[in-house]
């Protein structure tokens, strides 16, 4: 079966990342698409005294994560390729240890696939495939992503424009009440959460969110004969899952 790829083009422009697109993430992120926000991140920081405390970050990823659907008869497949359709990341074959799978049925027999990244194989696949990432990126610092119940906040230490000094900021993400996409919750600095302020910046934030949940949904797992497309996001401390039909 042949998947065409797709290209989209962010109207946000890239900060100093050096490579073409908005490199995917969380996914993220969440899981791969979180990786999305991080050129707006010294935006954000030197721009936070403007926005609006809501409270601390943890308060709103206070309930219990919701657990993936077990799998009827769950197989690994002896090979899959799970294409991301974005050109800097591309296919993705599951033999190299960024995600593992699962292939089985839904106790109605409908033919399902679970993919799964933790934390660390999200990082990997920030650092292996894209420059937002990596040692030589140097206005993106320890880049790192903590996993929520039902969502993630995306760290980095960003470079604040004109001054010498870095600055600690994370993106908070949760899922949407579809559980197919996330929305953007604020800015995390030190544990509490700041809104966007409206404007600009928020339309510009509320773009980026819907690209990378563009790419959610053109994500396709090719395994066990099949070509499977997203259903459903799932969350918790330690990975993301998705369900693909």
């Amino acid at each position: 079966m042949r998947i065409e790829r797709v290209s989209r083009r962010s109207p946000w422009p890239l900060i100093g990342c050096g490579c073409a697109g908005l490199a995917v993430g969380v996914i993220l992120i969440l899981g791969i698409s979180v990786i999305l926000l991080l050129p707006a991140l010294p935006g954000l920081a030197a721009r936070v005294a403007g926005f609006t405390p809501k409270g601390e970050t943890q308060a709103i990823f206070t309930g219990a994560p919701v657990s993936p659907p077990v799998i009827q008869d769950a197989v690994v497949p002896s090979s899959a390729v799970l294409e991301i359709n974005q050109p800097n990341i591309g296919a993705l074959p599951a033999d190299q240890n960024f995600y593992s799978v699962t292939t089985g049925t839904t106790d109605t027999g409908m033919a399902v696939a679970a993919v799964t990244f933790t934390e660390a194989n999200l990082l990997d696949i920030c650092r292996q495939r894209t420059t937002l990432c990596s040692e030589a990126n140097d206005q993106f610092r320890n880049v790192r992503l903590d996993l929520r119940p039902g969502g993630a906040v995306v760290y980095a230490e960003v470079s604040l424009p004109d001054l010498p000094v870095r600055q600690t900021v994370g993106v908070v993400l949760r899922l949407d009440a579809t559980g197919r996409q996330f929305e953007i919750a604020g800015v995390d600095i030190g544990g509490q959460l700041f809104d966007v302020p409206p404007g600009t910046l928020s339309e510009q934030a509320a773009q980026i969110a819907a690209n990378g949940n563009a790419l959610l949904r053109q994500l396709e797992l090719e395994a066990s004969g099949g070509v499977y497309r997203l259903n459903q996001v799932y969350i918790d401390d330690a990975a993301v899952t998705l369900i693909l039909q």
